[in-house]
């Protein structure tokens, strides 16, 4: 069986991941079947209340839902792959899973342990 870790969306996260200036890296594209219909990292991101502190930091699921959003593509009944570049858990928080089922996204794909090449699904 063929690792998902090389289908197209999750080799558009892992691309994603590395363009991201954080310390965590982590990327997230939406697809329907194997095409991409978006992409995104995590990124700084400014508020008033919160400035350049600890809670100005956009999430990579967000982002993409986000950008989705602002073009105009319809992600309902799509996929989300999200990659975090290292061995932790590249499970989406309550909050992106949140706008994840808000936004109708049907299938969350994360991976886990690289090393093992483990993906999850929810």
């Amino acid at each position: 069986m063929k690792s998902r870790l090389t289908v197209p969306p999750m080799r558009a996260a892992i691309k994603q991941s590395e363009k991201s200036e954080h310390r965590f890296k982590v990327g997230a594209a939406i697809a329907k079947g194997n095409k991409v219909l978006v992409a995104a990292c995590n990124s700084r991101k400014t508020h008033p209340k919160y400035g350049s502190g600890a809670y100005s930091t956009l999430h990579a699921e967000s982002h993409a839902i986000y950008k989705a959003i602002r073009q105009g593509i319809n992600i309902k009944g799509a996929t989300i792959y999200v990659y975090r570049a290292n061995d932790m858990l590249a499970k989406p928080c309550p909050s992106c899973q949140a706008l994840i089922n808000k936004y109708g996204i049907k299938h969350v794909v994360y991976s886990g342990n690289p090393d093992a090449q483990e993906v999850k699904s929810l």
